[in-house]
């Protein structure tokens, strides 16, 4: 079956103007001022673009696909990822990652986990380990699950947190060897994925070790950088070649210190980073809250994909322009996990991963996925397994 959607306003995430958009066995084959349906062989669903945006599909670099949490007690751990908290989100290719809790977790029901999204039909990949050294893994080490288990591309540390390990330079520049090596093996990105505490140090392993070796800068991916606290320890290794990730803010209370990933995207812009800033949901991630020393937990929220596009909509009424807001959740995402040559982008020969925007609320119709409907008209048309 091939999907044609006729008429839409096009940001790929450059803006194009209205064109139609060709997808057939799961790629975009296509993308014209006008398609023409009688010229096409075999059978065609249409799809009116009108009054519509198509985006590229959502790329979310950092999601608990079996749930996460757990600091305040068995009973806080939260629940798992669904199909269409995917779908109905727009995200069809997301990173999933365990955190805090690699006791009652474990990496092999993630790569299960991931596997099964793979098998509903969105796109998913995982990185081994979780806070602590030594890293839980599959194989036994972290190069040998990135090496040769197809959906890992990279591993979890903390760094700078009271919940996370006290990592020394020998053990944080073995972990950057072992990724190294198998990303090469495995024609991989290879990534660290950081979460990034409040604690002293912040970001300052990453910068000794950088110092002292010819590790590259692009090894490392800190995450929760949204912060006054760590923005320009961020922004400088962000300038040096890495990439950094913040985390979407759903509601945008004024709290100290935190600032939205809508802000955090125009100072991207302004600090000549744009390209290397992406912003993920922490889906399924506990959002606890502490007492005033961080002692005890009070109250407990979870992330969920939602926002994404909530920081979009957010840019685009503060004065950010569409392409710029959308660029960190899909071009710069899909090079963030080594995905930019098929996701990401709205371009002939990539992935059949759009979403369509009502053109005046910026609220989402319908997704598609590798050339599949999950989403039609703001349903859920294709639900996971058990939903």
């Amino acid at each position: 079956m091939q999907l044609l959607i006729k008429g839409a306003d096009i940001f790929a995430p450059e803006a194009l103007g209205k064109k139609d958009i060709l997808i057939a066995a799961g790629k975009i084959i296509a993308i014209e001022d006008a398609i023409d349906t009688a010229s096409l062989v075999g059978s065609v669903e249409v799809i009116d673009g009108t009054g519509k945006i198509a985006i590229p599909g959502l790329v979310d670099t950092h999601q608990h696909f079996i749930g996460g949490g757990g600091e305040g007690g068995y009973q806080t751990r939260t629940p798992e990822l669904t199909l269409t908290q995917q779908t109905l989100n727009g995200v069809t290719t997301a990173l999933g990652l365990l955190g805090t809790d690699s006791l009652s977790r474990h990496v092999e029901s993630l790569y299960a986990k991931t596997m099964a999204f793979n098998a509903e039909g969105i796109t998913a990949r995982m990185i081994t380990g979780a806070y602590h050294l030594p890293s839980p893994t599959i194989t036994g080490s972290v190069q040998r699950d990135i090496a040769f288990i197809d959906p890992v591309i990279g591993v979890k540390l903390a760094l700078a947190d009271h919940r996370g390990p006290f990592v020394t330079r020998e053990e944080l520049g073995h972990l950057v060897s072992e990724v190294r090596v198998a990303s090469l093996i495995a024609a991989k990105k290879g990534i660290i994925t950081v979460h990034t505490g409040i604690g002293k140090a912040g970001l300052d392993q990453v910068f000794d070790i950088l110092e002292i070796s010819d590790y590259q800068p692009e090894r490392f991916v800190p995450t929760h950088i949204n912060r006054e606290d760590i923005w320009p320890s961020a922004v400088k290794l962000a300038k040096m070649g890495a990439f950094i990730d913040g985390t979407g803010v759903l509601i945008d209370d004024g709290s100290r210190g935190k600032m939205t990933c809508a802000e955090a995207t125009r100072l991207s812009i302004e600090e000549g980073i744009a390209n290397r800033f992406t912003f993920s949901s922490d889906a399924g991630g506990s959002m606890p809250r502490w007492n005033e020393d961080r002692t005890r937990i009070v109250g407990m929220g979870v992330g969920t994909p939602d926002s994404l596009l909530i920081e979009v909509r957010r840019g685009v009424e503060k004065g950010l322009t569409l392409s710029q807001m959308l660029a960190p959740v899909t071009a710069n995402a899909a090079h963030q996990m080594g995905l930019e040559e098929s996701k990401g982008h709205l371009a002939t020969g990539f992935d059949g991963d759009v979403v369509l925007l009502d053109n005046s609320t910026l609220m989402l119709t319908d997704t598609i996925a590798k050339g599949r409907i999950m989403v039609a008209d703001g349903e859920a048309v294709v639900k996971g397994t058990f939903e």
